[in-house]
């Protein structure tokens, strides 16, 4: 019963940390085109990527020619330009 215990600690503890927005960013770019909901950021690595705005922002947050540095959830829809969901966007001054 105990190493069941001891288990589920450390397997909760690790679930927690995977839930972590912040640390290093997936995308660090320039905005290029702002709509209502999403954002169109040039990536040097990854190229263009439209990017869904999270919850609680608005495309007025955000100016063509912002650098900005993004946390998304990991995944990328291969059209052109990419498609992708932001969790956290941070403007870069």
């Amino acid at each position: 019963m105990k190493k069941y215990l001891i288990f589920s600690f450390i397997l909760f503890f690790l679930l927690l940390t995977g839930c972590n927005v912040k640390g290093e960013y997936d995308i660090k770019g320039t905005v290029m085109k702002v709509e209502s909901s999403s954002i169109l950021v040039e990536d040097e690595k990854l190229g263009l990527i439209w990017l869904s705005l999270p919850e609680g922002n608005d495309g007025r947050d955000f100016e063509k020619g912002q650098s900005v540095t993004v946390w998304t959830d990991g995944k990328v829809r291969e059209s052109y330009p990419l498609q992708g969901t932001a969790l956290n966007i941070e403007i870069i001054k």
